[in-house]
């Protein structure tokens, strides 16, 4: 971890939480951020650590996992640049349930609760912005889980990939993070993944690029 000197207000401007807010407010935010580097796998805070901070991702991408109950990593989520983790704890301060890591080398802008509290009290505004981003948290999280307790691994990862091109608006994409991940983030084993992958190119329904890329073959998906 590396404290470095905020470049600009751009972390927080960029956000969906306070890209409604006047200059003169980001100017003044911006004095009371931290600015910190993370080295990749240098983790961010683990289960039971103080939850006081909103973070912003700057550049980088982080994952958010916790032990399931049978021991295992479970992939919850991953934060990409511009996205915002922590809301809850600005709203109760409680201790953290998930463990938070560098996937590659990151750059997070944080704010303390208290700072928070100060703000909304000036812009209330951001108070209704704070709930509606955790209630598509809480919806997204729901939705996974629901995909984790129904239909097949093909089914779940073809739906994965289905969304993944969706949100890069490409039928060929990288995959956001590696198979290792995927898999525990889709509720099964490395194996496993594989063999659905070997499956859904057997059907024609991806295919591997020259540069390593997925690639999605939309009409076999609709007419397969």
């Amino acid at each position: 971890m590396r404290k470095l000197t905020h470049p600009n207000h751009n972390c927080i401007s960029e956000t969906v939480l306070f890209s409604q807010l006047p200059q003169d407010e980001l100017n003044m935010i911006s004095k009371q951020i931290n600015y910190i580097e993370y080295a990749p796998g240098e983790t961010i805070f683990d289960v039971e650590d103080d939850s006081d901070r909103l973070l912003l991702v700057h550049q980088g991408k982080l994952k958010i996992s916790q032990i399931s109950s049978n021991g295992k990593e479970q992939t919850l989520y991953f934060l990409n640049e511009g996205d915002i983790d922590g809301e809850e704890s600005l709203i109760i301060g409680s201790r953290h349930a998930v463990t938070c890591v560098a996937v590659i080398k990151s750059r997070i802008c944080e704010i303390r609760r208290s700072d928070f509290m100060t703000l909304t009290k000036r812009q209330p505004t951001i108070g209704l912005s704070l709930a509606i981003s955790i209630a598509e948290k809480m919806q997204k999280l729901q939705t996974q889980q629901a995909n984790l307790l129904t239909g097949s691994v093909e089914d779940r990862l073809l739906k994965f990939l289905k969304d993944t091109a969706e949100k890069t608006d490409s039928l060929s994409f990288e995959l956001p993070m590696s198979k290792k991940e995927l898999a525990a983030y889709l509720g099964t084993i490395p194996a496993t993944l594989s063999r659905n992958f070997t499956k859904l190119e057997e059907k024609r329904i991806i295919s591997s690029s020259s540069k390593g890329k997925i690639v999605l073959n939309i009409t076999k998906i609709d007419n397969p």
